[in-house]
């Protein structure tokens, strides 16, 4: 049994997550648990069961594994800028492309009323904290042994809007009417753009200020379908994956798609 885990741990955590996040919704929708639990809740439950998975695993060298890449915080400062500004610019051309396309753009204004909250601020940072650490430093890193590093991201990202799938279809504690392809589209952007920071950074940190920064940005920004329209969400979602994939293209790692053979011929002497 242990080395079945230990063979397919990242497999089996993934698996793990959807299944108990698709029961605690559930839980919490048709009030078998209390409502209260849910703003921390399912980030709760998606950090005990990593560490739970990883300590069951790998044991200590697992949870130093897991700290390691959020320690990583002296990076060219070309990248911290990088972090905070992508989301609302790939937003802000959104926007405008839009507007000299003819299409139908909502009014610009910057809503600040929801996220400075206290509460909401707190429920970003650990949500955007969880997050990092589950689908980028841990799923996407393990994901990259035995994949390309962008079709890890690929894979993370269609785990991560299972993830999100009973929420959207119970159509409760998230962004309402959200298009479900929308957001497939959507959460692979966000992990390849995750991927792309950490497989050039090896900074979990600078991951966690991309997430809050997209966290925030949303809720701030005329994007989602109630404030924005549907039309303007999946434009978003779109341009959100298309332009995180041209960063792969451009910038690599690569290849994208078929990992590199191990050369097992020895050289001769």
């Amino acid at each position: 049994m242990m080395s079945f885990l230990r063979k397919y741990e990242i497999w089996v955590f993934l698996c793990l997550i959807i299944v108990a996040n698709t029961l605690f919704v559930s839980g919490i929708v048709f009030d078998i648990l209390p409502k209260s639990l849910y703003a921390y809740g399912r980030f709760a439950l998606l950090g005990i069961l990593l560490l739970a998975v990883v300590i069951v695993c790998r044991g200590r060298a697992g949870m130093d594994d897991l700290v390691h890449p959020m320690l990583a915080w002296r990076r060219h400062v070309g990248w911290y800028l990088f972090v905070i500004l992508w989301t609302p610019m790939v937003i802000m051309a959104v926007l405008l492309a839009r507007w000299a396309l003819g299409a139908e753009v909502p009014e610009f204004n910057a809503d600040f009323s929801v996220v400075t909250k206290p509460t909401v601020m707190l429920v970003l940072f650990f949500s955007s904290f969880v997050g990092e650490m589950v689908w980028i430093s841990y799923s996407v890193r393990r994901l990259s042994n035995q994949f390309t590093p962008y079709v890890s991201a690929l894979i993370v990202g269609a785990f991560w809007t299972a993830w999100w799938l009973p929420m959207a279809i119970y159509n409760f504690g998230i962004i309402p009417d959200l298009p479900l392809m929308a957001l497939l589209f959507n959460q692979i952007g966000v992990a390849a753009a995750g991927a792309f920071v950490y497989m050039h950074t090896r900074s979990g940190l600078l991951v966690l200020c991309l997430q809050l920064m997209f966290n925030t940005s949303i809720l701030v920004l005329p994007v989602t379908p109630q404030v924005g329209g549907v039309g303007v969400y999946w434009t978003f979602a779109l341009t959100y994956f298309f332009t995180a994939s041209l960063l792969f293209m451009v910038f690599g790692p690569k290849p994208l798609f078929a990992k590199p053979r191990q050369n097992s011929s020895m050289t001769p002497a």
